[in-house]
């Protein structure tokens, strides 16, 4: 069998594959942002990290408190903000807590609300 393609709908598939692939891409990027400059090391509210989700808050543990244990997670809230306080144990230290502010992503709507 063979085909009949045109030029017109093979381009415009394509660019309907690469808005997709960047789409998800972009969604990667957002998924994973932390931001932990200006001071930001997660020890109180004002130095709170930054993060796109709660994989970032894992990522940050992961690189910054390698084989750490995670004791426990909970959302607290701070003059209306909403921060998500991990209690951990870093190897060979005490108990830590880490907060970060999900106010990026914290209640907001998603795609999968959409769907429903």
């Amino acid at each position: 069998m063979i085909m009949n393609c045109n030029t017109a709908d093979m381009k415009r598939t394509a660019v309907y594959l690469m808005t997709a692939v960047l789409a998800v891409m972009m969604a990667g990027c957002a998924a994973s942002y932390i931001d932990s400059s200006q001071g930001r090391d997660g020890s109180s509210f004002e130095k709170a990290v930054i993060v796109g989700s709660v994989r970032a808050e894992y990522l940050y543990i992961d690189r910054n408190y390698p084989g750490s244990e995670i004791l426990s997670q909970m959302i607290v809230d701070n003059n209306g903000n909403p921060y998500d306080v991990v209690t951990i144990i870093p190897k060979g230290e005490t108990k830590k807590d880490i907060i970060f502010d999900v106010s990026r992503f914290y209640r907001k709507k998603t795609y999968a609300d959409e769907l429903e």
